[in-house]
């Protein structure tokens, strides 16, 4: 790891950024337990590659960046995974008399030794981030069908070892959902088998099949490990799991079970461990949004909302927002339902109907707390958003998200609540509407021209349509070149790898807030918007179809009411 001088010369002296950018990182609360580096990432100083690319010339050696280079298939298992994530390296590549390596110290000359007689080759180090090299180790992991066949094989379920059996198989679901990032694993009881699918990009996968005779067991060893009733199987229960994996990862589960027709079936949401990234520049907003966003952000006081249905990234927005703002001058204060991820020097209170902890109670006491800024989780009743908006009326900024489909219904939504037309108009500064799209995977990207079926999905949405012709100038979309993924052993043969954002971003403005009002419906408001620039969250999807990131099927998925 750089000393602050070090880094001051690889990214100040190096042209990166500012003095007056990297002071006010260096000084920030994150700093310390984080990095200055990790700072100006979040706050969008610069993008991780940008940060990898600096330190590295910094080194005197190539920058490897895995967004855009994949390790040769038959190279990553050159060296032990536990290994590999214990001293943060990557193996790149390989020929008969040299092994490249990604580390963050490529003047490590101890492990460069190590390595070379491990190998018995010549070892070459590029550099790349902690970062970037934590977020590619899963491509250690071992097919999970594979894996959870060699527990079970030749295990009798009925001896006194059984129990050890069914430990290592919840453990096995805990680290593979981990290492796919999956949101959400689900254990669903069938006639003849238990089905275990992981959703990952938001889509649900099927993963494995167990016997029948094993769903029982693994089923009270969740309760067991959620501090649940192992004897109650006719009613609903929900808990929490804490899980910690064998390199020091932490998980936090979320377990839902309840009674079906064929056996308990068992839901979990594994929420985001403390080390995760927020970066606004990780978002996929576009320039001009980004611009937008951060300048609101920045103002004293008002309201931010971000608006779209459940699993569409509003969570991580808001998140990404605080990081900005999290500095030690500032007092930040949360209210959840759960809280989703933990962020040093940030107050975050749980919502808890047990104590009658409920938004707004909570919301209540926060005021009186003396916050600067306040997020709350969810805006679900008019008592909330009348705290909410009074909160941001009387010099604090406050964020928070409502279930609408766009950005323009968030201003009858929050009026069908009981909240006066003028204090919406008033304190709101920026409305955000978003969905999750999956991102084409990078390692098997491919050009094609336009298919004929895509064109006549395009020919039949006219508003489509326009956005096709005013993003590429074109009349005729006829040969226009898109881009799909080919599938490979990276994505699990999908063609896609991750998510990104598309969004639309309504700044409020006097005709605005004059049409809200007004009264004018959200349709109106958003007519407005869009003549004043808006981009709509389509307009937003096809130029991210246009620019690679995406394809036309993912878009229209996440769109189409």
């Amino acid at each position: 790891m750089l000393s602050k001088e070090q880094l001051y010369e690889a990214l100040v002296e190096g042209g990166g950024v500012t003095r007056e950018e990297f002071m006010k990182a260096a000084q920030s609360r994150s700093a310390k337990t984080k990095g200055i580096d990790s700072v100006l990432v979040s706050d969008g100083s610069l993008t991780e590659a940008q940060l990898g690319q600096l330190v590295a010339s910094w080194f005197g050696v190539r920058h490897f960046d895995p967004a855009q280079t994949k390790p040769q298939d038959d190279v990553i298992l050159l060296v032990p995974e536990a290994f590999a994530r214990k001293k943060h390296l990557l193996p790149i590549s390989q020929t008969e008399d040299s092994v490249v390596l990604a580390v963050t110290n490529p003047h490590d000359v101890t492990l460069q030794a190590l390595l070379e007689k491990y190998l018995r080759r010549e070892v070459v180090f590029y550099y790349s981030t902690e970062r970037e090299i934590l977020s590619n180790l899963f491509l250690f992991q071992k097919d999970p069908k594979v894996a959870f066949k060699n527990i079970l094989e030749g295990a009798d379920l009925n001896s006194d070892d059984s129990d050890g059996v069914v430990v290592k198989l919840v453990n096995a679901i805990f680290d593979y959902s981990y290492q796919t990032r999956t949101s959400d694993v689900h254990i669903e009881p069938e006639d003849e088998f238990t089905q275990i699918r992981f959703r990952i990009d938001g889509i649900l996968q099927d993963i494995a099949e167990f016997p029948k005779k094993i769903h029982d067991p693994v089923i009270t060893r969740l309760k067991v490990l959620s501090k649940l009733a192992t004897d109650e199987k006719r009613a609903a229960q929900d808990g929490r799991i804490s899980y910690t994996n064998d390199f020091g990862d932490k998980i936090d589960i979320r377990l839902s079970i309840v009674p079906t027709t064929n056996g308990e079936k068992a839901v979990m949401r594994l929420l985001a461990a403390k080390t995760r990234q927020f970066s606004l520049t990780d978002l996929g907003l576009s320039e001009a949004h980004f611009e937008l966003f951060k300048k609101a952000i920045k103002k004293p006081w008002g309201m931010i909302l971000v608006t779209g249905p459940t699993g569409s990234g509003k969570s991580t927005t808001l998140y990404a927002a605080l990081k900005v703002l999290n500095k030690r001058e500032v007092n930040i204060a949360t209210i959840e339902d759960p809280v989703e991820y933990d962020v040093d020097g940030i107050s975050q209170i749980q919502v808890n109907p047990k104590t009658n902890l409920t938004f707004a109670k909570g919301l209540r006491s926060i005021v009186r707390q003396d916050p600067d800024i306040i997020m709350v989780g969810e805006i679900r009743d008019g008592e909330t958003a009348d705290i909410s908006v009074n909160a941001a009326m009387t010099g604090h900024l406050v964020f928070s998200s409502l279930h609408t489909n766009d950005a323009a219904t968030a201003f009858p939504r929050l009026k069908d609540m009981g909240v006066e037309d003028f204090l919406v108009s008033s304190t709101i500064l920026v409305v955000i509407a978003q969905r999750l799209v999956r991102r084409i995977c990078l390692n098997c990207i491919k050009s094609v021209n336009i298919s004929e079926q895509e064109l006549k999905t395009i020919n039949h949405l006219p508003h489509l349509k326009k956005y096709f012709s005013d993003v590429t100038g074109k009349k005729s979309l006829s040969g226009i070149r898109v881009f799909h993924g080919q599938g490979c052993k990276i994505c699990k043969n999908t063609g896609y790898k991750g998510r990104t954002g598309i969004f639309e971003l309504l700044a409020v403005t006097d005709e605005i807030r004059e049409a809200v009002m007004s009264n004018k419906d959200a349709d109106q408001v958003k007519e407005i918007a869009v003549k004043q620039g808006m981009s709509t969250m389509l307009f937003d999807g096809v130029q991210k179809i246009l620019t690679g990131e995406t394809t036309l099927e993912e878009v229209l998925r996440v769109t189409q009411e």
